[in-house]
């Protein structure tokens, strides 16, 4: 008998879980809110304490904390709910630079000892000394007055100090310095000890603060772009704030893209909320004259900002589930109000119905809440689900969405699980395969693929022209889809790429069954 190999070799094993997975579609939030510093290019809520956290960072007394509370109580139908939020700040005005000190503020009764105290602060590269006489304070309120009127003291270094401000924050439980002036050019240094009677940078707690520096207005265009590049998690881009025609279509707009019939930015998805029904045609018919797509438009006559419940939908679609797709067409929405409610002797003789009013909106391609029923037998529903342009439906926008990401993530892991994969060779191309086939298989058993259906005649030729395969459209019918590895070009090689080419049959929705009835024998 010998020794076994496990003394010199000794191996343990344990199961690795992938390098990333595929999030849910979460809602992204722009948010005018100044508790926000520059330094945070987003934030994220997520878990069972996420309306908790977010009441404490903003405080519940803003008009999107009882949205993020309706966010995320949302049930679907299958019993999921959000899992997380993504809030950033839009710079709809200029920003000031600021401080944000920290909640570990040192009781009333030991700064009230303080006669003499002082930190220093520093606004666009100047420093200066703050002191104080905190003695006669019987508030934090008070001794913000006191810190303000010793830096605007200073307003000779210019408006940075003679306009700023100082409060305590109930919602912090500590202190924010703002400079005076707005703009990206214009900064603040972190809080230094200070040097004159009792330090109170610590017992102020202002050593520890957040710095927000200085920064420009932007356009809600500028801010999604933004966000885009920040690669937040967030997918449904939507906001509270008022947004003008001209912010909507820059925005639209810039979702537009040159890639085959899709936006090029086929990943976010820009949800909009009109209060005025006037104001909705105006805009859409714009936008529609343009050939835009990729965005949804909320109609909401009774201003209870449906674009989150749309948001929270979307984020609600469970892709690893057979049948996981949804139709965004009889969506529950408990506790909204319909606005098909015309009846009364008045609205008919003005020549309003419910019926005129929803094939009203929905030639212009809105959503909106509505009730379907006889008598006292009423739900109340969000629908249709509709979206102007090539992408024909929010099912058809989301589901592609998926299916990229699956197909990123899917390949990514590869590149960090390995330690290459191959360029060149039969085996390269079949490894490749291996790789994006799964998140194809995969979209047939949630329904982002339809398989053993019709493909028209012009669909055939077009995916023809685009693989040059002459079985790849009846692939594409039988199977659901259709893939192929394009041959190496010196391109190809120089810069180490492979390239794809893909087609395949979307699942679609039914919103509509037509019956003809025949009746004999009368």
């Amino acid at each position: 008998m010998s020794l076994p190999f496990s003394k010199f070799v000794p191996i343990s094993a344990s199961v690795q879980s992938p390098s990333f997975t595929v999030e849910k579609k979460h809602m992204l939030l722009a948010i005018n809110n100044t508790l926000i510093p520059t330094s945070s290019a987003y934030l994220e809520f997520s878990g069972g304490s996420a309306v908790a956290a977010f009441g404490a960072y903003f405080g519940k007394n803003i008009p999107e904390y009882a949205e993020v509370q309706k966010y995320f109580g949302y049930l679907s139908k299958t019993g999921t709910s959000p899992d997380k939020l993504v809030v950033a700040r839009w710079y709809k005005e200029a920003a000031a630079p600021f401080i944000k000190g920290t909640s570990s503020v040192a009781e009333l009764s030991e700064l009230k000892v303080v006669s003499e105290g002082s930190f220093n602060v520093s606004f666009d590269g100047t420093e200066f000394l703050v002191v104080v006489d905190l003695s006669s304070a019987n508030s934090y309120s008070d001794i913000a007055t006191t810190i303000r009127n010793a830096i605007i003291a200073n307003s000779s270094a210019g408006d940075m100090f003679g306009n700023a401000t100082v409060e305590y924050s109930s919602i912090t439980g500590g202190f924010i310095i703002t400079a005076g002036e707005t703009g990206k050019g214009h900064t603040v240094g972190a809080v230094t000890a200070g040097t004159t009677g009792t330090d109170l940078s610590a017992m102020l707690g202002l050593n520890d603060a957040v710095l927000s520096q200085g920064a420009d207005a932007e356009t809600f265009a500028e801010f999604c772009d933004r966000l885009l590049n920040a690669n937040s998690s967030g997918y449904s881009i939507t906001t509270l704030e008022n947004l003008e025609q001209a912010d909507i279509e820059a925005a639209v707009q810039w979702l537009q893209g040159s890639i085959g019939e899709q936006t090029i930015y086929s990943l976010v998805r820009l949800v909009f909320n009109f209060t005025d029904k006037e104001t909705f045609k105006t805009v859409q018919e714009a936008l529609i004259e343009k050939g835009y797509t990729g965005y949804v438009a909320c109609v909401d006559l009774n201003s209870e900002n449906i674009n989150i419940l749309d948001c929270a939908i979307c984020a609600t679609i469970d892709f690893e589930t057979a049948n996981g797709t949804i139709n965004f067409n009889f969506q529950p929405a408990t506790g909204y109000t319909p606005i098909t409610k015309l009846g009364t002797v008045v609205d008919y003789q003005q020549g309003q119905t419910n019926l005129g009013l929803a094939e009203e909106l929905d030639n212009l391609y809105g959503s909106y809440i509505y009730s379907v029923g006889f008598g006292s037998q009423e739900q109340v529903l969000y629908g249709m689900g509709l979206m102007a342009g090539d992408f024909g439906t929010e099912d058809v926008q989301v589901n592609e969405s998926w299916l990229e990401k699956d197909t990123q993530t899917r390949i990514m892991n590869g590149f960090i699980a390995l330690n290459k994969l191959k360029l060149q060779g039969t085996d390269a191309k079949e490894f490749l395969s291996t790789m994006i086939a799964p998140s194809y298989e995969k979209g047939k058993t949630n329904g982002t693929i339809a398989q053993d259906g019709t493909v028209s005649e012009a669909d055939r030729n077009s995916i023809y022209q685009a693989m040059g395969v002459a079985g790849a459209a009846d692939s594409v019918e039988q199977n659901g889809y259709y893939f192929q590895i394009e041959d190496l070009s010196d391109e190809d090689i120089r810069i180490k790429r492979a390239r794809v080419k893909t087609a395949y049959l979307c699942g679609g929705v039914i919103n509509k069954v037509r019956i003809s009835n025949t009746l004999y024998g009368a």
